[in-house]
């Protein structure tokens, strides 16, 4: 694979997990408690809601900070920070063309790539700090033996798919870095 193709490939999934983020932060699905057979309650960064077989789903911000976990509250400034993060470094990534102005300037174009690669690295680092904190809890939830049995939480979705975003900008980060030459 040649030096155009692997930064061709690093920055798509920089791109795919910058959405993946995205949607992992939006979706109500951190802390899924079943309540009995047919409800759950499904806590998120920004919503808590009450589930119904997924027929009757409703949503509800959260009316304080106060009522909402610990975990959750550090994890949902963590992930907006690092999609703020991302977002910038591909912004950086995208314009270095436009900053570099002549032939003297092209160390320059490594520099760039080199500190949006940072970016994307540390941006992946603050989004497996988030995702873990939050699995960290609800694991030691799932151990309490002084709750109920049906009150347990367990890992929602949008943890899994920060796995995945954190995963995919680790690795675009890496290879966007290593094109460096």
């Amino acid at each position: 694979m040649g030096h155009r193709e692997l930064e061709a490939a690093g920055f798509s999934l920089v791109l795919l997990g910058w959405l993946v983020a995205i949607i992992s932060c939006s979706l109500p699905l951190w802390r899924v408690m079943k309540v009995s057979e047919e409800t759950s309650l499904w806590e998120g960064l920004w919503n808590l809601c009450d589930a119904e077989r997924l027929r009757n789903v409703s949503c509800m911000p959260y009316n304080s900070l106060l009522v909402m976990p610990q975990e959750l509250r550090g994890s949902r400034v963590l992930v907006v920070i690092c999609i703020i993060i991302i977002s910038m470094g591909l912004l950086l990534y995208m314009i270095r063309d436009k900053l570099i102005t002549d032939e003297s300037n092209m160390n320059n174009e490594g520099k760039i790539k080199m500190a949006a690669s940072g970016l994307f690295l540390g941006a992946g680092l603050l989004l497996l700090v988030s995702v873990s904190w939050v699995t960290h809890n609800v694991i030691i939830g799932m151990d309490n033996s002084t709750k109920f049995h049906q009150w347990k939480p367990e890992m929602g979705a949008s943890v899994y798919l920060g796995w995945l975003s954190s995963l995919l900008l680790l690795l675009g980060g890496a290879l966007l870095g290593g094109t460096l030459q």
